[in-house]
């Protein structure tokens, strides 16, 4: 038990930083009022499906819940980035295991990006730190959140905890 809870120690502090993507959003004109506004992720697309190990994850925190609340399910919110190694093995290698595809069928999944400071409105305790995972009821409620990358079997044992 030491040894997993040395291994999960280590990978919590080689995780990925608390930088922030300083990207700055696509400048777009308003046309009624001549002001140029930024746009945001939400007026960029309301709700963008991404595709990660054959699931559907939401992009848009707010019809998630929506879709969590009309089909009584609980929701899974991953925080990431695309050049995040541990996101990035974490997708490819823990989210790809067919128990955790079964396991996370039961969920409405969604992934928002580290730098959309409007999705982490949501996720109060998010400290920064990637990948991280939040388990929520319909209700915005938080379960449980998880921070770092874990292996399956380690993963898989977590989410079984919880569903406990």
């Amino acid at each position: 038990m030491r040894i997993v809870l040395a291994i999960f120690l280590l990978l919590l502090l080689l995780g990925c930083s608390n930088k922030t993507d300083k990207k700055s959003a696509p400048i777009k004109p308003d046309i009624q009022s001549n002001k140029v506004q930024k746009e945001t992720s939400a007026q960029q697309s309301p709700d963008k499906l991404q595709t990660i190990a054959n699931l559907p994850w939401h992009s848009n925190v707010e019809i998630a819940f929506s879709k969590a609340k009309k089909e009584h399910e609980n929701v899974l919110i991953m925080v990431g980035e695309d050049d995040c190694r541990w996101c990035v093995k974490m997708k490819e290698r823990t989210l790809t295991d067919t128990r955790i595809i079964e396991a996370l069928k039961k969920y409405v999944l969604v992934y928002v990006k580290r730098s959309d400071k409007e999705a982490l409105k949501y996720i109060p305790q998010f400290d920064g730190n990637i990948p991280s995972f939040f388990f929520m009821t319909e209700n915005k409620e938080t379960i449980e959140p998880v921070v770092g990358y874990f292996n399956a079997d380690d993963f898989l044992q977590y989410i079984q905890e919880i569903e406990e």
